[in-house]
């Protein structure tokens, strides 16, 4: 069955033709950036052509392709909008969602950083898009048509059970070493079209160093050139790791 007959809608929210006859094909076109997780990719792509208010949460440890799958929405799909919630309050993402109320998805990574004080602001936009909320001296009253919800997640231990419950929740396992490899690979070959060998090694160094954040990856790929060779990508990686607190950033 052509997908294409299944929901005209497709046509007018990605940015770019999505190629593929079938959903399958289309969803790994999409997300062909991310190493396996192919069937969660169909999950995912379902969710974003659905006809209801999809709300997808990703939940895993840090270096599980979640921010992968986000970053993959906002760069592929029109009327997004996202957020940091590490670096946002609940009183914050809820005024910028009112100056772009007409967004169809919105993106919260890590949005187990959000205190749980201010989780239950988003219950509204969860469940009916509607937002409803008395502050001090004024009041925040606003409704979104029916926007669609993609979060992270490195655990569910801080999210609340109402939060919770408006999701469909998947939870990620951590790639291998072998698995780090064939995704570092991917990224560095079709993204910044480094050659296989080259990106192969780039993956064993940062492996080397006990290093399995694919962020990582992509922060060092936008710092060295294809021609580069292994001992100048070696001390480029190097210093990156030199310079890195690891005890005050934490990779989704």
């Amino acid at each position: 069955m052509i997908f294409d007959n299944i929901n005209p809608f497709t046509k007018n929210i990605f940015k770019l033709e999505v190629k593929g006859e079938t959903l399958e094909d289309k969803a790994y076109d999409l997300f062909k950036e991310i190493y396996s997780y192919d069937d969660l990719k169909e999950i995912i792509y379902r969710g974003i052509i659905s006809d209801y208010n999809v709300n997808i949460l990703l939940i895993g440890a840090p270096a599980t392709a979640k921010t992968l799958f986000i970053r993959s929405i906002y760069e592929n799909l029109k009327s997004t909008v996202y957020f940091d919630a590490a670096n946002s309050t609940g009183v914050g993402i809820i005024e910028q969602l009112q100056k772009y109320k007409n967004a169809k998805f919105i993106l919260i990574d890590e949005i187990d950083k959000l205190k749980k004080e201010y989780q239950g602001l988003l219950l509204g936009v969860l469940e009916t898009g509607e937002v409803n909320i008395a502050k001090k001296n004024s009041k925040i009253k606003f409704k979104m048509d029916s926007p669609k919800v993609f979060a992270t997640s490195n655990s569910v231990d801080k999210l609340t059970k109402p939060l919770k419950s408006r999701f469909n929740t998947y939870n990620l396992q951590e790639y291998t070493d072998e698995e780090f490899i064939l995704i570092s690979v991917r990224l560095l070959t079709v993204k910044y079209h480094f050659n296989s060998e080259l990106a192969r090694f780039i993956a064993k160094v940062l492996l080397d160093s006990d290093e399995r954040d694919v962020r990582k990856v992509l922060h060092l790929a936008k710092l060295m050139r294809p021609k580069d060779d292994e001992h100048k990508i070696k001390k480029i990686i190097t210093t990156y790791l030199k310079y890195q607190d690891n005890d005050m950033t934490e990779f989704n």
